[in-house]
């Protein structure tokens, strides 16, 4: 199947999901917003291996969890056929990654800074005085650590770094 043919059937997934999803083949791979924080493009080849794994075992033999760069999670797989070959999959990340740690690389030294202040309770206004930044610096920062971590409040930042200490 042609990337093209790939990428339309993302499209066509991506208007429906409610969580992160990635499309993959061999050599191709396609994520939506909510993917984009947890995968990476090494992720690729995992992923298609995972997939082709999943789809090709018993409801009962599949592989649950996925290691990915961000850490380990599950999901679930749907297909891509093209003429009856497998020639892609769709695949559903379900669980937020269980281990931490190769995630926190991949956030900025200031993104790490906010993180570690508002976790510790602290407001953006008191994060930016401490930091000697603007408080929409500070906004932007957690923005961009609340996506990597796919997280909706500073409680469950508080948690991964929680997590991350202990």
């Amino acid at each position: 199947m042609p990337a093209h043919d790939l990428h339309a059937r993302f499209l066509e997934v991506r208007r429906r999901a409610k969580g992160p999803v990635a499309v993959v083949d061999a050599d191709t791979m396609f994520v939506n917003s909510a993917a984009a924080g947890l995968l990476s493009s090494a992720d690729r080849t995992p992923l298609w291996a995972w997939a082709r794994r999943w789809l090709g075992a018993e409801p009962e033999r599949r592989p649950g969890r996925l290691t990915l760069t961000s850490g380990t999670s599950s999901g679930r797989c749907e297909g891509v056929y093209d003429d009856g070959a497998l020639v892609g999959a769709v695949i559903w990340l379900t669980g937020a990654p269980a281990e931490t740690g190769p995630a926190w690389s991949r956030l900025t030294d200031s993104e790490r800074t906010v993180a570690e202040h508002v976790a510790r309770g602290l407001t953006n206004r008191e994060t930016a005085a401490l930091l000697f930044i603007s408080p929409h610096t500070v906004d932007y920062h957690l923005r961009q650590v609340f996506r990597k971590f796919q997280v909706r409040s500073r409680v469950e930042l508080a948690r991964l770094m929680a997590i991350r200490a202990g």
